[in-house]
């Protein structure tokens, strides 16, 4: 592959960080005066401090799923308000959007199909909407005869901008015990998502059943991995994209039935060259060749949620077990990624990525202006649209 055909550089215009769920519940705590550590009140300043300087701290949909199973609804209120006023509910796009580009660039690079680049998706936005869909989602003003322009009212557009704030603050924190009744008939079923999610994790058990059985080697191993996650997880994604753009993928690949491994290579190449596809397979590879490892919940969303943060991340803090197994993978580097293996070095990366910040534009609306503080509490913004002139 020659330099010109060398895949385009994915990461955020600004720079960008990517904490792990457990990380955010210790900056809670810090938050709260209980901190888990003595350091942690520090990492807590570095963190604010480099959230003001410029650098973003991307939630994703993984943290939504996170925060969600966590039972009580003040600890999710806690762990909402740090995230929320840390990363201004920036959001990594949906990891669909994402892919789609990503195998859109590999088609390109493997099979010259499509014939052009493919224009990369803005990685970074605002909110829920931007995670799972990526589309911010903003209040409207309507009154019975249609759809009212916010500027053609005193006040208004700063307004509905609280009220978005406040609407993605409370998207993040959940429901409160007394509300779910009522969304229930409005359609909400969390026991369906954790259904899908059991559903993943069972796939992967059964896996590491067959290897118990029947071993192989790692290549071997590697292989049928990345058969697997191409299969089950983004078979629709790549139909649907070899049907677009009229690709046949078995003629592509060079499969021979003749030779039943001889579309091996092309197949392997293409996949590596998804870059989110790559981590995620690296990751479970290791796994796998662990027959002591149990497979859970938290590891499928780990690995989920890393094998999309590291490709546009420029720092991604990982729990410990993902740090150490993306290391033997090179996954950081050959992303151009700082994986950090715990908090400890995190304020001085922070300070160089500050720095940077500085001189960078941003990719994408600013959500949160200079100086004001993130509107999160309901009776506030209650009295702002009291005092909020409804002439027009």
């Amino acid at each position: 592959m020659t330099d010109a055909a060398q895949p385009a550089s994915l990461k955020t215009i600004r720079p960008s960080v990517y904490l792990d769920q457990w990380v955010w519940v210790r900056l809670a705590s810090a938050a709260i005066g209980e901190p888990r550590e003595p350091t942690d009140r520090q990492v807590l300043a570095a963190v604010r401090q480099a959230s003001e300087a410029g650098v973003a701290f991307p939630l994703s949909a993984t943290h939504y799923h996170e925060t969600t199973r966590i039972t009580h609804p003040r600890q999710r209120a806690d762990l909402a308000r740090t995230m929320a006023s840390i990363s201004h509910c920036r959001t990594l796009c949906s990891d669909r959007i994402l892919l789609r580009h990503q195998f859109l660039e590999a088609m390109h690079l493997s099979f010259g199909r499509p014939t052009f680049r493919p224009t990369p998706p803005q990685p970074l936005g605002i909110g829920c909407g931007w995670a799972f869909a990526g589309r911010r989602l903003q209040p409207q003003l309507h009154t019975p005869s249609g759809a009212v322009d916010p500027a053609s009212r005193p006040g208004m557009t700063d307004f509905l901008r609280r009220a978005a704030q406040f609407t993605e603050y409370q998207l993040l924190a959940g429901p409160q015990d007394a509300d779910i009744p009522t969304l229930r008939q409005l359609g909400y079923r969390p026991e369906e998502v954790e259904k899908a999610g059991q559903s993943r994790v069972d796939w992967e058990i059964f896996f590491a059943d067959l290897l118990a059985g029947d071993p192989v080697s790692r290549p071997e191993l590697r292989v049928r991995v990345q058969a697997r996650e191409i299969i089950h997880e983004h078979h629709d994604l790549l139909r649907d994209l070899c049907a677009e753009y009229r690709l046949d993928l078995l003629r592509a690949t060079g499969v021979d039935p003749a030779r039943p491994k001889a579309s091996r290579p092309r197949m392997v190449a293409f996949a590596d060259r998804i870059p989110s596809v790559r981590i995620a397979v690296d990751l479970k590879v290791e796994l796998f060749r662990n027959a002591a490892r149990t497979w859970n919940r938290n590891t499928v969303n780990d690995i989920d949620a890393v094998s999309c943060a590291v490709p546009y991340c420029h720092v991604v803090v990982p729990d410990r077990e993902i740090a150490d197994l993306m290391g033997r993978s090179k996954a950081g580097p050959r992303n151009g990624t700082h994986v950090l293996r715990g908090l400890r070095d995190l304020p001085d990366v922070l300070a160089d990525l500050s720095a940077q910040a500085a001189h960078s534009s941003w990719d994408g609306e600013d959500w949160i202006r200079d100086g004001e503080e993130f509107c999160m509490d309901l009776a506030d913004l209650r009295t702002h649209a009291a005092t909020t002139p409804a002439s027009g």
